[in-house]
């Protein structure tokens, strides 16, 4: 009995607060530059680029960045009139994304900064949407956006609690969101001001870290620049892993790699707790008697309300919340194992090295 109620309350705290992108009615007017750093993304680039270019806009800059990659990127890119520029050579202590994002900033001529990963792409208007809202918040602000997971596959949906976790980990859910501190730094989108950007040292700053943009929220948050999180739902979108079981593993470890170390310590302790306290429940499910099924149904149903925010998950899919706990579970202990004994995580053909490794000469 105790199990359930407590995995029922630490799921209600957790994810109280809903979470999808505010849409207002205030129009932009401001100058912005959307940078893309982009390693063998011709294919993404033909879904990205056209959902920005479907509305016309003379404040708007593009960049995408080609970063060492291997296949048409740049002539993709070009076809769409957009700028592109070369990443130069990696540099000992950065992350490649840090890196092309960096040298996107530099090219930049913007009053905003849009950065925003290849594998995205926008809802009618969605650009616009999300720079409208921003201008609400002035310049001394920082807008991250975890974008809408829109899934084709049941093996993609498997990735389901780790959302839940990276949402929970930033705190903007809890009923504690207003005691947080920075409202989350969700790697694929990101907005600020290009003078702020700059002044706080741009990429430069998190250049070693793997999750960028959650360590750069801190960064921002520490120097008191107000951040603001959502989901991308009805404004940016993103298709992560085309179903691919090796694309969501590995995808998950390289973002575990060194999430734990990077995420706020309270929000991180909680997710701990809200994850064991459901996986207790769920071994001693038949020892609670009727109240089994009690207990099931309201997981399902919070669980499926935060879901929903997220991606394209359907009633169905909160019943099934025992099936994704298991995946999270296994693939977390793996990701732990490889990435803190073995020191190591692969991502898009390059080797991400444990921190000692980093460190070393």
């Amino acid at each position: 009995m105790w199990f359930m109620i407590i995995a029922v309350t630490a799921t209600l705290l957790l994810f109280w607060h809903r979470v999808s992108f505010p849409v207002g009615k205030q129009k932009s007017s401001a100058s912005y530059t959307i940078i893309i750093p982009a390693r063998n993304e011709e294919k993404n680039l033909k879904r990205l680029l056209p959902s920005i270019l479907a509305v016309e806009s003379k404040h708007r800059e593009i960049i995408v960045v080609d970063d060492d990659s291997d296949d048409r990127t740049s002539e993709t890119a070009a076809l769409y009139g957009v700028k592109v520029i070369k990443n130069p050579p990696l540099p000992n202590g950065w992350m490649g994304k840090s890196w092309a994002c960096y040298n996107g900033a530099k090219a930049a001529t913007g009053k905003s900064l849009f950065f925003l990963d290849a594998d995205t792409w926008f809802s009618p208007e969605g650009s616009e949407k999300i720079m409208n809202y921003y201008e609400t918040k002035g310049s001394n602000s920082l807008i991250t956006v975890h974008p809408y997971h829109c899934m084709g596959s049941f093996l993609e949906k498997l990735s389901a609690v780790f959302h839940l976790v990276v949402f929970a980990s930033s705190g903007i859910t809890s009923i504690f969101k207003k005691m947080g501190g920075a409202q989350g730094g969700f790697g694929p989108c990101l907005i600020i001001d290009a003078d702020t950007y700059w002044n706080l040292g741009g990429h430069h700053a998190i250049r070693s870290e793997i999750v960028e943009h959650l360590a750069f929220a801190r960064q921002a948050e520490s120097k008191g620049i107000k951040t603001y999180a959502f989901s991308g739902k009805n404004v940016v979108n993103m298709r992560m892993y085309e179903a691919s079981f090796r694309a969501v593993a590995q995808g998950w470890s390289k973002s575990f790699a060194s999430g734990a170390s990077t995420a706020s310590p309270i929000m991180s302790f909680a997710s701990i707790i809200w994850i064991t306290s459901v996986v207790s429940y769920l071994v001693n499910l038949f020892e609670t008697g009727w109240w089994t099924v009690v207990g099931y149904g309201l997981l399902a149903v919070l669980l499926y309300r935060i879901l929903q925010d997220v991606g394209n998950f359907r009633w169905y899919d909160g019943f099934l919340f025992p099936v994704y706990f298991i995946f999270f579970v296994l693939l977390f202990a793996f990701s732990f194992v490889k990435t803190y004994i073995f020191k190591q995580s692969t991502w898009k053909g390059r080797q991400i090295v444990g921190k000692e490794k980093r460190d070393s000469p």
